[in-house]
């Protein structure tokens, strides 16, 4: 209930004018998490008026752009590091996963030089290419791979298959269910990625959700809390139907992966 309450208090409010919010805020009451006057302007006026139906296409796009390039680049990338032995193997994973200690903030000049100089500046694909070979997400399959016994390996090149053969047929369908929590993870990431999204992007056509949101609050004027709370609804509920439907796998994934 304690996780629930912010949540629905979010929602009930973004259906509430400036005026209700603040008088049913204090003192606390049934009246703070039941709106007693439905008002639908908030909605409208950003959907109608600041375009956050195609922030939220936009944000959706480059999620699952940004799910499945990561998706393709890590398994491979997993199964090379705990299924082909090289020299220098667990040095290539621990510089990869290095990376992952960088803050973003130090690499939003060096990244938006790199998408400049691809002419990508202002796209959505400026957005979702930096972040498509994810350290964290090569160090949870990896964990995930390794779990897999290398017996199935042997049996299956005893039956002729190679490489692709055995990544493909065996392994992948082994790890389902951590792949589940991998494409919640890396999806997540994608859509709650406020400062990237923010500095790669210029026209208001390419805008993200969570920036979207946050350009509702005009500079210097009072902040609408219900238009506030209806952009934060807005964002927060395709999130919400993703993890009701896969939770079920997504859980289990986090306790394979350690994570948990």
């Amino acid at each position: 209930m304690a996780f629930v309450l912010p949540y629905e208090w979010m929602f009930v409010s973004g259906l509430k004018s400036q005026s209700s919010i603040f008088a049913d805020i204090s003192p606390l009451s049934w009246k703070t998490f039941v709106p007693l006057a439905v008002t639908f302007e908030n909605l409208q006026e950003l959907f109608v008026d600041r375009g956050v139906g195609r922030a939220l296409l936009n944000s959706f796009l480059v999620a699952a752009f940004q799910v499945v390039a990561s998706l393709i680049l890590c398994t491979l990338a997993a199964y090379a590091l705990t299924r082909i032995a090289f020299k220098g193997r667990n040095a290539v994973f621990a510089v990869i996963l290095a990376t992952f200690m960088l803050p973003a903030e130090a690499l939003v000049v060096p990244l938006y030089q790199l998408i400049s100089a691809m002419s990508l500046q202002d796209t959505l694909l400026a957005v979702g290419v930096p972040w498509i070979a994810s350290a964290f997400g090569l160090f949870l399959l990896r964990q995930s791979f390794e779990a897999v016994p290398l017996e199935l390996d042997e049996a299956a090149k005893l039956d002729g298959a190679g490489h692709f053969r055995i990544f493909w047929s065996v392994i992948l369908p082994v790890v389902r269910v951590d792949l589940v929590t991998f494409v919640l993870m890396i999806f997540l990431f994608s859509w709650n990625g406020f400062l990237w999204p923010l500095v790669a992007i210029q026209s208001t056509e390419n805008t993200l959700v969570q920036v979207a949101v946050a350009q509702s609050v005009s500079p210097g004027a009072l902040p609408n809390w219900g238009l506030t709370f209806a952009g934060a609804s807005v964002a927060t509920i395709p999130l919400l139907i993703l993890f009701i439907f896969l939770q079920r796998l997504f859980i289990p994934g986090l306790a394979r992966t350690g994570l948990k």
